[in-house]
């Protein structure tokens, strides 16, 4: 091989070591992690799925450590796009220039909270047409529900479930573990009897970071270790831990 293209071929194969994933992890040292306390997921203690598949991600796989901080969902939001934070987990959308990481950390029905007697006979989401509907703010929006319906956007579970309780919205939409988590959590007394929760759709949870060179970095850290650890057969025994199924993995390669 003449000496030109030996030295283009030393070149090229230089960059793409540089460019790999596990180079590019030597430059991240911390990933900073924020999110809300959420039940089984984030755990105000500091367990919960997502804390063990980042564990397993970034401590397991490139030895980075990651530190986390509960804030609001929000807040969450806005300290990535500000860079104050460099992974809000986990959303099942996100706004420009947010990006979602490509591969989820759960995928679930979504679903609603609301009086039986008050609506019936029960025909899934064509039952919701033309009521009133109430969820966390920025949790969800217009895409997942039917046309036509009033919509409200409370701070809180907790205060989400107490409308539908109170007669002041039909319906409270959510995952279902976080309405059984407003459940427990509310203080008002109420016939739990008299009330139904009903999945009206499905989605994917992912990762959110800035499209900033650190923030595609981390994302390519993220997506080829998950990638990983599914081909390994790792991550069966981290979501049994917490009682959720495996994400369908093989559809966001």
């Amino acid at each position: 091989m003449p000496a030109p293209c030996r030295a283009l071929v030393a070149a090229v194969a230089l960059l793409v070591c540089l460019l790999s994933p596990a180079r590019a992890g030597q430059s991240v040292a911390v990933v900073r992690v924020v999110s809300p306390a959420w039940d089984s997921f984030t755990n105000a203690d500091g367990t919960g799925l997502y804390f063990d598949l980042l564990d397993a991600v970034f401590r397991g796989l490139y030895g980075i450590e990651v530190e986390h901080h509960f804030v609001p969902s929000l807040r969450a939001t806005h300290m990535v796009r500000e860079n104050e934070a460099d992974m809000m987990v986990c959303k099942a959308r996100v706004d420009p220039p947010l990006v979602m990481a490509r591969m989820p950390m759960y995928e679930s029905v979504y679903a609603v909270f609301f009086d039986a007697g008050n609506v019936r006979p029960w025909k899934g989401r064509e039952s919701m047409a033309g009521r009133s509907v109430v969820w966390r703010i920025g949790y969800y929006d217009e895409r997942y529900i039917p046309e036509g319906m009033r919509t409200k956007e409370v701070k809180t579970g907790v205060s989400a479930l107490g409308m539908v309780v109170l007669g002041r919205s039909d319906f409270y939409l959510d995952d279902p573990v976080l309405i059984r988590e407003s459940i427990a959590r509310s203080e008002l007394a109420f016939d739990k009897d008299r009330f139904r929760i009903e999945p009206v759709g499905f989605r994917s949870y992912h990762p959110v970071l800035a499209p900033t060179a650190r923030g595609r970095t981390i994302m390519d850290l993220y997506d080829n270790g998950i990638r990983t650890l599914h081909d390994q057969g790792a991550l069966e025994a981290i979501y049994a831990k917490w009682g959720h199924a495996v994400p369908d993995f093989g559809k966001f390669r």
